[in-house]
């Protein structure tokens, strides 16, 4: 058995017209390679970062929800988030920007040459500018990627007594969803 029957007939009824679909393929594979002459080392970068954080991300709602087998849910990553805490909790000081890389992450896979604009990390400047004060960022993939490990050390689970403590210490954060 062939893994594909009935290109035979497929082909016969194309070839009076193979001109236009070959010219019509031309101007699709320039497209094509156009897309993968951009700079991938951006999106790249971004995305790493993105799934890195989704794996602590996995662990902060496994634990905090007392969930075994998260995986086995398939939520997204944004339905994640929306799970997240946005007050009195160390992950709600990372929400907004967990938020905005996702925003982020998603023009990416809509518009693959998509600049990632200062603007649009108000929320990941803002938690860096707390986490780490005397930072310099020459991008803001760069600052993407400083977030990625302040962001994953929020939403790391401490042992139970410095579990306490951070519930202590962030007991009057609360969070906002970035635009709304």
């Amino acid at each position: 058995m062939k893994d594909i029957e009935g290109m035979e007939q497929a082909l016969a009824v194309l070839k009076p017209h193979w001109e236009e679909i070959e010219a019509d393929f031309d101007r699709q594979n320039q497209r094509f390679l156009e897309l993968l002459g951009v700079d991938h080392e951006p999106i790249g970068r971004v995305l790493r970062a993105h799934l890195v954080i989704e794996n602590f991300l996995d662990s902060f709602l496994s634990n905090f929800y007392g969930i075994e087998d998260i995986e086995d849910l398939r939520l997204s990553f944004a339905q994640k988030v929306k799970l997240l805490p946005s007050r009195q909790s160390s992950a709600a000081f990372v929400r907004p920007g967990i938020i905005q890389l996702n925003t982020i992450r998603n023009k990416f896979g809509h518009r693959i040459n998509q600049p990632v604009e200062g603007h649009e990390l108000s929320a990941v400047y803002e938690a860096l500018r707390h986490a780490r004060p005397d930072a310099k960022f020459a991008s803001q993939v760069e600052a993407i990627e400083a977030f990625a490990a302040v962001a994953c050390a929020f939403l790391s689970v401490p042992p139970a007594h410095l579990q306490e403590l951070f519930m202590d210490a962030f007991s009057h954060v609360r969070s906002y969803t970035p635009g709304a």
